[in-house]
């Protein structure tokens, strides 16, 4: 039987299913990491590992293409040297972003946009043959209303209060206890020496007090949902939708957290078109066979 590869391979692991050209599932197998500014050695590894477990149950001769969602593809500028390294295998094997396989597995045939609020943010989308994209800068020059902007959000709070009268509130003194800090400096500290995803990890903090009841953690999470609401706005009035648009929404943030989730989707809705809404998928491989589907499958019936 003829299939294809869908594969999302990320920090902390790959994953690879095989899809029938008709998008059944056929098999699957999970790997290490496959993010190459990680260990590119290691994350090749992981790669090539899971493509040949399921070449081994189906036939490498039966697979038509492996569509790879690649963290870091773009930052890394791997696309020519990961060309050179897989051509000795015989089926097509096509690297795309991951952002653009979320893309096809949520919005799949259609013309629509992908939301992305995780660790950081980023807007992207495609109608017709046009692709666009909006934020997504990185944690300097952007990714608003993402994890590490809230919890940057969180910390601004924090020293605003200690430049002006030194009454901290509850969300900073949690803050404070939370990273175990005696002055603001431990946390200025604390800021400058993490990476960007343990940065991002905070929000929880953020996202505790809100719960609780905490004006400033809601209004942080409000103002997340309002800016990542008027990026999509941005970028469908870019890609000039006139009518309906079909978006995907992907990322903790703002999957998970319904203070930014609810402010995200009230400002969106005042959008003068018919909005839908999609935020439920089993796995991101099923992006590399609706990518395969949509670009490589329907231009070799032509």
């Amino acid at each position: 039987m003829e299939y294809m590869i869908g594969m999302d391979s990320g920090g902390t692991k790959t994953e690879a299913v095989a899809y029938s050209l008709k998008g059944k599932e056929l098999a699957r197998c999970q790997t290490g990491f496959g993010n190459l500014l990680m260990d590119k050695e290691k994350g090749l590894a992981n790669i090539e590992e899971a493509m040949n477990i399921l070449f081994d149950r189906l036939g490498e001769k039966n697979c038509q293409s492996v569509v790879i969602g690649l963290a870091g593809l773009d930052s890394g500028d791997f696309k020519k040297e990961l060309d050179t390294y897989f051509s000795r295998y015989q089926p097509a094997i096509i690297f795309i972003n991951d952002a653009w396989l979320s893309y096809y597995a949520l919005v799949k045939e259609k013309d629509g946009c992908l939301v992305i609020s995780g660790t950081g943010s980023i807007c992207i989308g495609k109608y017709h043959e046009e692709t666009a994209r909006v934020g997504g800068w990185g944690n300097v020059l952007g990714d608003e209303g993402s994890g590490y902007w809230v919890a940057k959000k969180m910390i601004h709070h924090l020293l605003l209060q200690e430049d002006t009268n030194g009454n901290y509130s509850e969300l900073s003194k949690k803050l404070m206890s939370t990273l175990q800090a005696k002055t603001v400096f431990d946390v200025v500290h604390y800021f400058y020496t993490h990476k960007k995803d343990e940065i991002a990890d905070l929000t929880m903090i953020v996202a505790e007090s809100a719960n609780l009841g905490d004006k400033s953690a809601i209004e942080i999470l409000k103002e997340a949902g309002y800016i990542l609401a008027q990026q999509a706005k941005l970028l469908i009035s870019k890609l000039e939708f006139n009518k309906e648009v079909t978006i995907g929404i992907t990322g903790s943030v703002l999957k998970k957290n319904t203070i930014v989730y609810d402010a995200f989707f009230e400002n969106l809705v005042q959008c003068p078109l018919k909005i839908k809404l999609i935020k439920e998928i089993e796995s991101n491989t099923i992006g590399g066979y609706y990518y395969y589907k949509n670009n490589i499958l329907r231009s070799e019936e032509y």
